[in-house]
């Protein structure tokens, strides 16, 4: 390559770079669903009013948010950047609930529906240009297409979004919105994108569409040969289990059968351990171990040192039993809070094994065997054989 030729290439390159930077950027389309028979119900003038109420509503409510932006506008959708998965969330939320109050004073409801997607895309931007004239990039074809599968009134969201957005947002309350759903509805093969990728929504529980979206030309489920049909119910701190009174508040473990959660109920502040189950393949295991704790009830009583199960739900997602909480600690942690398992006198050694080996003779007797688990689950009532050895360690 001679110099004159390298030296053109690297202009472009710099000017390129002058005119064009590359972000990692959370993605965001939203637009107004029915607008043409809007206009067609309601006429022109009545219609442009609405639509205008309506745009006002999304520029009031991103005005917000200091790191989000306006990139573009085309007749009723908007495409928003934010530096951050929950803000994108929380702006989605509270303008499908703002929607619903100006929808039940208009003439027609106004419904948005709304994707959100985190993506690498090429930023034009002019030098001295106040803001970026527009973005580039697969990203931003995969965010439009993930709202294309939204109904109105439903955000959906891919993964990396939903999970970075759950994980600071658990917990958190927002001003006129109410309890969330975080709902995972699987993978979905979207035209034009090679690899599937997985489709997840939030939404206002009682309020929100909360429902998988379904096949059409350019997107359909996928399910490998090989694949385990997972349900959509997730659940996360300060969420409430469907159809009950009590909310979750701490994850206990996790399994090949799903997770364990401590709940408290709303009214009666009681403490109880939900063990959910995720894969529907997989339920038959709290089947069974509502089996186990039946056949020892009936065989053993009441034991002191084995938890009982409160309750089982198996109709529909979410599955789940509910067992006994017992307050406490994990054997290692309680040993190491008190200065590791040399500074605990043996006699209170001693009677901890008494206690676990009672509860193991117990069940047994009712034919029960005990296998060793890679997490224990259920009540903090329950210890692992290993930790047993733990404790006679010198």
């Amino acid at each position: 390559m001679d110099l004159q030729l390298a030296l053109e290439q690297c202009t472009k390159v710099e000017e390129f770079q002058r005119k064009h930077r590359i972000g990692l950027l959370t993605l965001l389309f939203t637009d107004l669903v029915g607008s043409t028979k809007l206009k067609q119900e309601l006429g022109d003038r009545e219609s442009v009013a609405l639509i205008q109420q309506h745009h006002a509503l999304v520029r009031e409510i991103l005005s917000r948010f200091p790191e989000g932006e306006e990139i573009g506008t085309a007749g009723d959708s908007f495409f928003i950047v934010f530096a951050r998965p929950s803000d994108a969330v929380q702006f989605s939320l509270l303008l499908q609930a703002r929607l619903r109050v100006l929808s039940s004073k208009a003439p027609r409801p106004l419904l948005d529906r709304i994707g959100v997607h985190i993506g690498e895309v090429v930023i034009e931007e002019p030098p001295g240009a106040p803001k970026p004239r527009d973005m580039y990039g697969l990203q931003v074809d995969i965010c439009a297409r993930v709202m294309s599968l939204a109904e109105g009134d439903q955000i959906l969201l891919t993964r990396s979004a939903f999970d970075n957005a759950r994980q600071v947002l658990k917990g958190e309350a927002i001003e006129g919105v109410g309890a969330l759903s975080w709902l995972n509805h699987g993978p979905y093969l979207l035209k034009g994108v090679d690899e599937p990728m997985e489709i997840c929504e939030v939404g206002e529980t009682g309020a929100a569409v909360l429902k998988p979206p379904g096949d059409s030309e350019k997107v359909h489920r996928y399910m490998s040969p090989d694949a385990e049909p997972v349900l959509g119910w997730r659940p996360a701190i300060g969420q409430g289990v469907p159809g009950t009174s009590w909310v979750l508040e701490e994850k206990l473990g996790e399994g090949g059968f799903g997770e364990v959660w401590l709940g408290r109920h709303k009214t009666t502040k009681q403490r109880r351990v939900f063990k959910f189950c995720f894969r529907a393949d997989r339920v038959r295991s709290l089947k069974r171990e509502v089996t186990l704790f039946r056949v020892m009830k009936e065989r053993s009583g009441e034991h002191p040192h084995i938890v009982g199960v409160e309750d089982v739900y198996l109709e529909e997602v979410p599955y789940y039993l509910t067992m006994e909480y017992a307050a406490g600690r994990d054997l290692k942690t309680w040993s190491e809070e008190r200065g590791g398992v040399g500074a605990i006198p043996l006699e209170v050694r001693l009677e901890i094994v008494a206690q676990v080996s009672e509860a193991l003779q117990a069940a047994h007797d009712a034919g029960v065997i005990h296998r060793q688990q890679g997490e224990g689950y259920g009540s903090r009532k329950s210890l692992r054989l290993c930790d047993l050895w733990v404790l006679f360690r010198i």
